[in-house]
């Protein structure tokens, strides 16, 4: 597992926690001029960790003294603690795990030690991930207000991008869930619609022969009815188109009938003021009026003449009754049938609209379908959009990754011309060395002679004091003899 800093650094983990590695220390170093980070000011940084960090009792005790001119120590180790057991899960137990292969001499001293030395040692991998690179294992010990200050507040910097990129890696995971299930519901949609369609269009086996045999007469029925239409509709077309010519020719002679009457009574305007009239037109016009009389009597003869002929007629069709009744029957009969027909014409009629209506199921369906389609498409472009982003991320990594093996070439070479250096120096160490085991040689010899010295100076040194007890116990007798002597002399006056 791995995780990014502020200033686009991959960190691998450990089983203590996260760290950088050590070939990327230096090229931290050349980052941090660039992603530098506000202080934050005293009265923030206890609201902060009172809020985000310190629970229960810690945060009501803790106060701007705590941090701010002079820092406790004890107060800056625990925000340190806390601090890791946030965002590495550390275990308090984890502090106080002391090796037990090691053969201490003092187990009770080490214990003591333990949290502070594990304390240091994580600090000192978690701060490079903060842009703090100078961290010194007295910002522990022995705190000041500027610095812990400015280590606190690189720790909040490091906090809000890191809660800004949990927010936004929670976001991607439930925006990538959302759609997941969007997709399996719409897959479960299709399948579903997919299915009602093979239910629509198969018929099941008990209704097929039934459905043959309608299909089959509704096909028969059809082409009747398209061979009788085409017929009705051929001779209409014919009598349309006969008419059409007539009334052409009709209307052609109104225009020339018009055509002339006009001439012919502007000719009658202009004759009538030429012409005067004399008493030989007048009788030609009482004649003319007169035979246009005699043949008005000459029609109305022939029409009475065809009534009498019409009249014959009709009492010779009284004998045809009893055929125009069979006739009539007939066509009543023809009229029954031409009913039967138009209700088998309705119920074709709504079949047929079942059908659209069923085609029109079907068509809305596969609209459907074909939107469900486009929507699947459209979220595997994004799909492959997002999978080319993450390729040019790729290959940004790779792109870094090399400038950082180039980087750690660089200091592969200039390991290896330390290196030689630190041969050179271990030799001169072990020189040194050689002439301080000579050293220590002499100094034992001189320390051995020192000894012989010293106890042959005890030796005398206690012959000295065992005459001188003798010589004050020997003193110490005669006084009291002298002091008995006394006494009884003076007890004697």
């Amino acid at each position: 597992m791995a995780l990014c800093t502020p200033g686009g650094i991959l960190l691998r983990q450990s089983s203590s926690g996260f760290f950088p590695p050590w070939h990327l220390l230096t090229t931290l170093a050349a980052v941090m001029d660039k992603h530098t980070f506000p202080q934050f000011p005293v009265a923030d940084l206890v609201n902060f960790f009172r809020q985000k960090v310190l629970t229960g009792a810690e945060a009501k005790n803790f106060t701007k003294t705590d941090i701010f001119p002079n820092p406790k120590p004890e107060w800056v180790q625990k925000l340190f603690m806390r601090v890791l057991q946030k965002v590495f899960n550390v275990g308090v137990d984890q502090f106080y795990m002391v090796p037990v292969v090691l053969d201490i001499q003092y187990p009770h001293l080490m214990e003591g030690f333990a949290p502070v030395a594990h304390l240091v040692k994580l600090m000192s991998r978690f701060l490079p991930m903060c842009l703090i690179y100078d961290f010194h294992p007295s910002d522990v010990l022995n705190p000041k207000g500027k610095r812990t200050l400015y280590l606190l507040s690189g720790i909040v910097n490091f906090l809000h991008f890191r809660d800004t990129r949990k927010m936004v890696y929670t976001a991607f995971c439930l925006n990538y869930k959302s759609t997941l299930d969007s997709i399996n519901q719409q897959q479960r949609t299709i399948q579903e619609l997919e299915a009602k369609i093979e239910k629509l269009t198969t018929v099941p086996p008990e209704q097929q022969a039934e459905f043959k045999a309608l299909s089959s007469d509704i096909h028969d029925l059809q082409q009747c009815i398209s061979q009788e239409y085409r017929a009705k509709d051929l001779v209409l077309e014919e009598k349309i188109a006969h008419q059409k010519t007539d009334l052409a020719e009709k209307m052609k002679k109104l225009n020339q009938h018009k055509l002339t009457i006009a001439t012919m009574k502007e000719e009658q305007e202009h004759m009538k003021s030429q012409i005067v009239e004399s008493p030989e037109q007048r009788k030609n016009k009482t004649e003319r009026m007169k035979e246009n009389v005699h043949r008005l009597k000459q029609a109305r003869q022939e029409t009475s003449e065809k009534c009498d002929y019409y009249r014959e007629r009709v009492t010779v069709a009284s004998l045809w009754e009893s055929d125009v009744q069979c006739y009539n029957k007939k066509l009543h009969n023809i009229e029954a049938n031409l009913e039967v027909y138009r209700k088998t014409l309705e119920e074709t009629r709504q079949k047929e609209e079942q059908m659209v209506n069923k085609n029109l199921e079907l068509k809305s369906m596969a609209n459907e379908e074909t939107q469900l389609k486009r929507t699947i498409l459209i979220k595997k472009e994004k799909l492959a959009k997002m999978d080319i982003k993450n390729q040019k991320k790729q290959e940004d990594f790779e792109q870094r990754k090399s400038e950082i093996l180039e980087i750690c070439s660089h200091i592969q070479e200039k390991r290896q011309a330390v290196h030689g250096r630190v041969s050179h120096v271990l030799q001169e160490i072990k020189q040194t060395n050689n002439k301080k085991e000579e050293l220590l040689d002499m100094a034992e010899e001189e320390k051995k002679k020192c000894q012989d010295v010293m106890t042959g100076f005890r030796n005398a040194l206690e012959k000295y004091h065992d005459s001188l007890q003798k010589v004050s116990d020997r003193s110490a007798e005669r006084r009291r003899e002298k002091v008995t002597e006394l006494n009884r002399r003076l007890s004697r006056r």
